[in-house]
């Protein structure tokens, strides 16, 4: 049955057209009146919101919606009310739980309502309306950390005042850089590569698929089949309206406030035809067929996306580059972003997996609290690690045990802790040499200390001028001298990392060089009889050194750990004691 608004209207023309056969029936019954009947064939309803209330049955086993759940969540309520009824047995008004079905019937399909949508938010609607209601999908755990500060006032990095945004020193006042054009600033002088990672936009403008299973206790999942990656036509380049491209650049940059940015037309132009590498762009094939002008406005549009998104990058890259320079000394304290303050937050899946995994990380939450820390690494639930090192500046540091495993809890954990193998065993190998005999010859008569770094820019310390590069830990060595004051600190930025894919030039493998271009600018601009700041940088490879594949065959071993570049493969105590060495 086809539900129509006009349905006179609709009867008139079908009356009009040869390919419809129409009858009129002015005194028959309704036949939505049927549609509970035993003899019912009525097994489909086509029409708007004429369903969405009013009527009750017990045969709804699907729904499509098309352009639905724009507005109200309550309407969504209503609509779904149409399929969740069911009669159940012995008229319980239940679906029935696995060990009351007879075996062999299928009872579990018969009574699954399928919802099925196209350009339909209602998806996230739905589940808005519910969590306004109080009706949670997921658990929530807060697991709070303790901060493990010493009395030592520990030195890091923060940019210095009068840098700051619109500030008299600031990126918007000093820097005017033209759209596209690294600044000379920015290069390398050896390899003429910028030493800011240059931006790269994805764009994908395939349909997303999402699933919301009551079985799985309200787990959206996202479905994505395999996408055709395709490139813009720059042979229509000629015949697109450049100015209306470059207005909206313009207009995006209004907008942001970058008024220190430069634009040219005759600029731009040259930068989209000149490479394609710096965007990767997900459509159908169908999407790029061009046959009428209609379909080479489109494309248009598409390169409009594309650049709007990449001035925002480069722009952001730019000033990051730029601030990164003038970078001064503070202490670190419990309000730095690193120090993960709030803790953590759990999202558990409420399910049985996740009720043990709530209860397995409240028993853990437990023997923190009460100082019970030697336990915490046993009493761990599965795929997940919780280390509490006297030395982190906070605990615990929570995470997961590889890489994967954060794929196989029923969890979401943020912010994100440890997540790579290579995070958790330099910690674990740390806190070992820590307490060995060998540890504590190379470490010496000082203190050491561990932060695991936030990455983002409003938390973490992060270098653009090494390819907006977050290092994973900062590391401290302290003099144990009495007066605090005065104790030379060493800080180390330490990422555990693989190469596999790195090649020589990346900026990455530079830091180490930058930081003592940091550190020499510091050192200047101490006070009299202030002791200095070492800094260090270091990347942990657990890619074995034969397995690198961009590197040149006339690379040694040694030239890559001369760049600070330490292998994992030679075993903890012997790439951690090199490490120390190269402090100076």
């Amino acid at each position: 049955m086809i539900n129509i608004g006009d349905d006179a209207g609709l009867f008139a023309m079908a009356q009009e057209a040869e390919a419809f056969d129409s009858e009129r029936d002015d005194f028959g019954g309704a036949l939505f009146g049927t549609l509970n009947n035993k003899d019912s064939h009525l097994n489909v309803l086509i029409g708007s919101r004429k369903f969405t209330e009013g009527w009750s049955s017990w045969r709804v086993s699907t729904m499509g919606l098309l352009n639905m759940g724009q507005g109200e969540g309550s309407q969504i309520i209503q609509l779904f009310g149409r399929g969740v009824r069911l009669k159940g047995k012995g008229f319980s008004l239940k679906r029935s739980l696995p060990h009351e079905r007879p075996k062999g019937l299928h009872l579990d399909k018969l009574e699954t309502l399928n919802i099925f949508g196209v350009r339909a938010s209602y998806m996230a609607a739905f589940k808005d309306y519910l969590r306004e209601e109080g009706v949670t999908e997921v658990l929530t755990l807060d697991f709070p950390t303790q901060a493990n500060l010493p009395q030592t006032k520990l030195k890091t990095l923060a940019l210095k005042d009068g840098y700051k945004d619109n500030q008299k020193l600031g990126f918007k006042r000093k820097v005017f850089p033209t759209l596209y054009e690294f600044p000379e600033q920015f290069i390398d002088k050896e390899t003429g590569k910028p030493k800011i990672k240059p931006p790269h936009v994805v764009l994908d403008l395939y349909p997303r698929v999402e699933a919301l299973s009551s079985k799985d206790k309200g787990v959206t999942v996202t479905t994505t089949n395999a996408h055709h990656e395709g490139k813009l036509d720059t042979k229509l380049f000629p015949m697109f309206d450049w100015n209306r491209i470059y207005l909206a650049l313009q207009n995006c940059k209004l907008q942001r406030g970058w008024s220190n940015l430069r634009l040219e037309r005759q600029k731009l132009i040259d930068f989209c035809a000149s490479a394609e590498d710096w965007y990767t762009l997900f459509v159908p094939k169908a999407e790029l067929n061009v046959t009428t002008f209609a379909d080479i406005r489109k494309q248009e549009d598409f390169l409009i996306r594309l650049l709007t998104d990449y001035t925002d990058r480069f722009y952001k890259a730019l000033k990051a580059g730029y601030e990164g320079q003038f970078y001064g000394i503070v202490h670190v304290n419990e309000d730095d972003g690193s120090m993960l303050k709030g803790g953590y937050k759990l999202l558990i899946n409420d399910s049985a997996d996740g009720q043990t995994y709530k209860a397995q990380l409240e028993a853990l939450k437990q023997l923190i609290s009460e100082g019970n820390l030697g336990q915490v690494s046993q009493q761990c639930p599965p795929h997940m690690v919780a280390i509490c090192f006297n030395q982190h500046l906070f605990y615990p540091l929570l995470g997961f045990d590889n890489d994967d495993g954060k794929k196989q809890v029923p969890l979401k954990l943020t912010p994100l802790g440890l997540g790579a193998k290579s995070e958790v065993r330099f910690v674990r190998d740390l806190e070992a040499f820590y307490n060995s005999s060998a540890g504590k010859e190379a470490i010496g008569p000082r203190s050491l200390y561990l932060l695991r770094n936030a990455a983002s820019a409003n938390k973490g310390l992060g270098f653009a001028l090494a390819g907006n590069f977050y290092p994973d830990f900062l590391l401290w060595l302290v003099d144990d001298a009495p007066d605090t004051g005065t104790a030379k600190q060493w800080l180390s930025f330490v990422d555990p990392k693989g190469l596999r894919n790195l090649d020589l030039s990346h900026p990455k493998l530079g830091l180490y060089k930058e930081v003592k271009t940091l550190e020499a600018t510091l050192a200047e601009q101490a006070k009299a009889g202030e002791a200095p700041l070492v800094l260090n940088a270091f990347i942990l490879s657990p890619t074995k050194f034969t397995d690198l594949l961009n590197m040149n065959n006339a690379v040694k071993k040694a030239d890559l750990e001369n760049r600070h570049v330490l292998f994992m493969e030679d075993g903890a105590n012997a790439y951690l004691q090199k490490l120390f060495q190269k402090l100076s």
